[in-house]
This record gives structure tokens, sequence and C-alpha cells, in this order.
């Protein structure tokens, strides 16, 4: 009776404020009315098996699963479910730390197939090894898997035919495969995780879209970091930090990976190159630094129409861009630091974008800029059978205009009104700027300024029709697209208009 009673304390008094972290509109899918069920592999819980509590559980409901080792696999087969692990003991055993579910050997140890699933908090080992067993599989949609710790499986996670789901800040280690397999899957978000010692990829997608992998660490692992093969299109890698891994980087692989776009990643110490682009088209390569990779930086096997911008690549073993087949054409790299390192092209491509605007910055080119305009005189030549040249080699460094002086202008005003607010930079390779102004204070761009002279001093208007606080913050773009830090922001008060009879 005395369980009874907290369990309904706790419907009442939860029922009104739990929130979750989920895609879409998750945060609402519970009833209003749900159960709090308790798992203690000692006992304490009400139930010993967290399998036997899912079995127990109505959708909606919260599974809390207690510190200790629970010997099962598990199937995940109700919507709307949070099962949770929490890292100290119910009741008076000894156990802590995140609780540990060991599979049995055979097949995936936690499955995951309705949909509508929060699953967080668990240390996931020993799955089978046959096929596609994985300490955790994701077959269901809008579904999260955070912060477990997955290691000595076949594979670490596997996402299969399930669209919108997200996977965040998992530790995947050790496992005999890849850390993350992805397979006929769209949507989904694949952010903030650890995954480094996997014998395969880090990160390998088959026939996959639309799928954004940003800010992971992925390392040592037996293969490539990310790997794309067959089909894959509108993903959006970005922001992820991929070094020593065994093969490659970055590799986009066999037919048709079209459409993605490969974004302010570091890429380094990989053991042959940084990014690697076979039988890809299309695809969009910008911001990334890619460094110290003992073969090529960026390397190009039968690929077209690909666009190569704005990257710094440095210090590559061999050439830091290598066009290795012939049949690779119309690919366009300009706006690079090319540091320490040559290149090679045995296609037909495009290293600049026409004067004024140039090509890339090559720290062996040794020609003059008798006239100043920050371009080298003489082309540079690229080897290689293409007979490639970079006819506007720049003669210093490409480099983002600096951060904007914070936004001036009034601070109070009334709703309709226009108000005129100023800013300025400048460019360290004097091209002109464009300002991009965020009106809300969400650091997303409002509004783009036409483009002005660096050091110029710029003016806007802009008017509020609703009354609150509004900060202004300001970033500016050179012709090149290079972007400046976000400028300090700038307060400002919208009260009510009042009239007066």
């Amino acid at each position: 009776m005395k369980k009874t009673i907290v369990i309904v304390f706790l419907i009442v008094s939860l029922s009104c404020c739990y929130t979750t972290h989920g895609l879409d509109n998750k945060n609402t899918r519970r009833s209003e009315i749900f159960e709090i069920i308790n798992v203690d592999d000692e006992g304490d819980g009400d139930f010993i098996s967290i399998q036997t509590a899912i079995d127990a559980a109505n959708p909606g409901d919260i599974i809390r699963v207690y510190s200790g080792i629970y010997n099962e696999n598990i199937e995940v087969n109700k919507e709307n479910l949070t099962i949770e692990g929490i890292k100290y003991e119910l009741g008076a055993g000894s156990d802590n730390g995140y609780p540990s579910i060991v599979g049995n050997g055979d097949n995936d140890v936690v499955k995951i197939i309705s949909n509508n699933i929060s699953f967080s908090g668990f240390i996931i080992q020993n799955s089978g090894n046959n096929y596609y067993d994985a300490g955790i599989e994701i077959h269901s949609n809008n579904s999260e898997v955070f912060r477990n710790g997955l290691t000595g499986n076949f594979y670490g996670i596997v996402i299969n035919y399930c669209h919108k789901n997200m996977v965040k800040e998992n530790y995947i280690a050790g496992n005999i495969m890849d850390g993350i397999y992805m397979m006929f899957t769209s949507n989904n978000i694949i952010s903030e995780n650890q995954i480094t010692e996997n014998g395969f990829q880090g990160i390998f997608l088959y026939d996959a879209d639309n799928n954004e992998i940003k800010t992971n660490i992925l390392s040592l692992n037996g293969k490539d970091g990310i790997h794309l093969r067959n089909l894959c299109s509108g993903n959006i890698i970005s922001d992820n930090s991929i070094y020593s891994n065994n093969i490659d980087g970055i590799k986009l692989w066999e037919a048709d990976n079209n459409y993605n776009i490969i974004i302010g990643n570091e890429i380094y110490s990989n053991r042959f190159n940084g990014i690697h682009i076979m039988n890809s088209n299309n695809n969009e390569f910008y911001e990334n630094e890619i460094k110290l990779n003992l073969l090529n930086g960026i390397r190009i096997g039968e690929a077209n129409n690909n666009i190569i911008q704005r990257n710094t690549i440095k210090d590559s073993y061999s050439e830091g861009i290598a066009i290795i087949w012939e049949g690779s054409t119309n690919n366009r790299i300009y706006y690079n630091n090319i540091i320490n390192d040559s290149a090679l092209d045995n296609g037909n491509n495009i290293w600049d974008n026409g004067y004024p605007s140039g090509g890339n910055y090559w720290s062996y080119y040794s020609g003059m800029d008798n006239d100043d305009d920050g371009i080298g005189d003489t082309p540079y030549d690229i080897p290689g059978s293409g007979g490639s040249q970079d006819r506007y080699p720049f003669i210093k460094p490409l480099q983002p205009p600096d951060k904007p002086q914070k936004p001036k202008g009034p601070t109070v005003g009334k709703t309709g009104e226009e108000y005129t607010y100023q800013t300025y930079t400048s460019d360290p390779n004097e091209n002109k700027i464009q300002y991009g102004w965020d009106w809300n204070g969400d650091r997303k761009v409002d509004f783009w300024s036409d483009f002005y002279n660096s050091g110029e001093t710029i003016n806007v208007t802009h008017s509020w029709e609703e009354n609150g606080e509004y900060q202004i913050f300001v970033i500016a773009m050179d012709q090149q697209g290079f972007k400046s830090e976000w400028s300090e922001p700038l307060t400002v008060t919208m009260p009510k208009t009042y009239t007066t009879s």
C-alpha cells in the first residue's frame, strides 16, 4: 500500500511538469496520467527484469532501471515509452553506476520496434555476431537514444528502415563492426557521440538520405570515420572531429552519393585521406580543416561537379588535393587555403573563379603581385595530365572578416516605427563585405545587406510589430563566402504603443 501511494503522488505531480528531449512534438506525446515503473535487479523495485517491466507497461509510462547487471535481451514493442537508466541503487544493495544490459550473445541486446521511444542511461554489451546484430537496433520512428555506452557488440547501433530518430551523446567504442550503421533510413540526427576504436567504420550510411551528422568525435576506427556508400543523398555532415582513423576520414564511395554537404569538420591524421570522393557528384565541401593526413587531404576519382571551397588543406604527406582519374571533370576548386601542399589533376577541372574573384591561396606559389590587387600576376601550374592551372592565385591566405562592431542605435522605441542601426568591420583581404542582421536574437540571418567596402560603416533600418525585448546581432560575409563571428548583441525594448483620445 505504501508503494501505491507513492506512485499516485508521482503521477499527479509529474503529469503536470514532465518533459522529454524529443523530436517533433514528443514532449506532448504522453498521456496526462502515466505510471512510473521501477526495475531493480535485487528486488527492490516493481520488477527485476527490464523486459517484464516493458510487457507490463502502457503507452506513456516511464520505466526507471536502477544500478545493476541485467542479463537479458529486450524488445521495446510498445509506443510512447521512456526507459531510463538510473546510476544509483534503489534499495539497500551495493550497486552503483549506470545499469548494464548484457545480452546472451545472440541477436540484438536492445531492439526498438515501436515509435516514440526515449531510451537512455545504459551500458550495453554482448550482442550476437551475425548479420546486423547490435547493441541497439532502431527500427522505429521519432525515437531518441542518448547517453548510453555501447561496447563489445557486433555493431554498436543499427538504424534501418526508419525515420526521424535522434542518436545523441552516446559512447560507442570497441565494437566488432561499425559504431553506427544506417541503412534505408532518413531524416535522423546523429550528434555529440564519441565513436572510437570500432573495427570497421565509425558511421556507415547505405542508401540513407537527408540525415544530419554533426558534432561527433570519430577516432581510431578500423576503416573510415564516416563512410557513405550507394545512393546516399541530401545528408549534412558538419562540425565533427574526425582523426586517426585507419583509412579515410570521410569517404563517399561507389554509386551516386550525390548532393551531400560536408561543412565545418576538422579532419586530421587519418592513415590515408582526409576526404575520399569516388563516383559521387554534385556534393559540396566547405570550411573544413583538413591536415596531416598520410596520403591526400582530398582525393577524387571518377567524380564530377563537386564544389570544394573555403577549406584549409595543409601538411598532407602527399598532395593536398589529388584528382587521380581522367574522368573527373568540372569540379570547382577555389577559395581554399592550400598550405605546405601541392595538387594533382588528371582530369578537366576548374581551379579559379575568374578575375577578380580569384582562385586559391598556395603557400608554394612564388609569383609576384606588381599591381597590388591581391592576386598573383602569373598562374599556378597544377601537375597532372589535365594541364590545369589556377590562373588567379591569391598572394595572402584567405581569412574571414573581423567580428563586426556591436550594433549602435536606439535601444527603446515603439512598435511599428522604423529605427536606424549601424555597424562596420574590416576584411583582412580587403574584400567587400555583406552584413547579415538578426533582429530577434536567434543568430539566424533575417536580412542581408548589399556589399560594402572593408571598413565602411553601414546603416540599416528595421521596425518591430510586437512589443517585447529583442537582441540584435550582426555577422559579416565577404565576396568569397567567408563569414565572421557574430557581433556582441544590442538589446532593444519595444513597449506597447499607447493611444490617447
